[in-house]
């Protein structure tokens, strides 16, 4: 009902319905409807964080550049097959969904939401230890990376965005990690011009 209707539009006589069960059945199992998103989301997160682990490739010998290409590749490839999960990501508005749920269950939902992200994090310290990319903290720049791709799927998942900037989802997708990983290969410089 989430995928189809959206969780705004989505009611617990809604998803009863659909389940072919009692409101009160419902209520047996789930204190609210976002507690029903809570167990949703993290089911989509775990599913792409185990995605997120085998394009890392923890056991590889490879190199922080294409390691970083693969990470963003799987990101992409997993929303681009499963649209409804990332619909459900961009949609739920945080304070109302944090306020509506167990404290506990908000906290397990948000360690599987940062999850995937510390495997950009161990590609970024792996390309600084091997001297392919010069960052000072690489949390801070695996979360800007996040946040630069994330905007680039947001923004061409549009059709009129995507008719306005004349190009196609995945090629501009690529040209932002190309642009990225320049960027981390290149020497950091401060405010008086001195490279760290």
């Amino acid at each position: 009902m989430f995928f189809t209707q959206g969780i705004h539009d989505t009611t617990v006589d809604d998803i009863a319905s659909a389940a072919e069960v009692s409101k009160g059945t419902v209520y047996l199992y789930f204190q609210n409807k976002e507690t029903i998103l809570a167990v949703l989301l993290q089911e989509g997160l775990e599913t792409l964080a185990k995605v997120l682990e085998e394009a890392f490739g923890s056991a590889e010998t490879i190199p922080a550049p294409m390691r970083l290409r693969r990470l963003a590749q799987a990101y992409f490839d997993y929303f681009h097959s499963n649209p409804h999960y990332y619909r459900l990501l961009i949609q739920f508005e945080r304070k109302k969904f944090q306020e509506s749920i167990d404290p506990d269950l908000y906290e397990q939902t948000l360690l599987r939401s940062t999850r995937g992200l510390t495997y950009v994090v161990r590609a970024l310290e792996q390309g600084v230890s091997e001297g392919d990319f010069f960052v000072q903290d690489p949390k801070r720049e695996a979360s800007v990376l996040w946040a630069m791709l994330h905007g680039v799927y947001v923004v061409l998942g549009h059709p009129l965005r995507r008719e306005m900037l004349a190009a196609d989802l995945e090629s501009l997708y690529g040209s932002a990690v190309d642009l990225a990983i320049r960027g981390l290969s290149a020497p950091v410089f401060d405010q008086t011009g001195r490279g760290n």
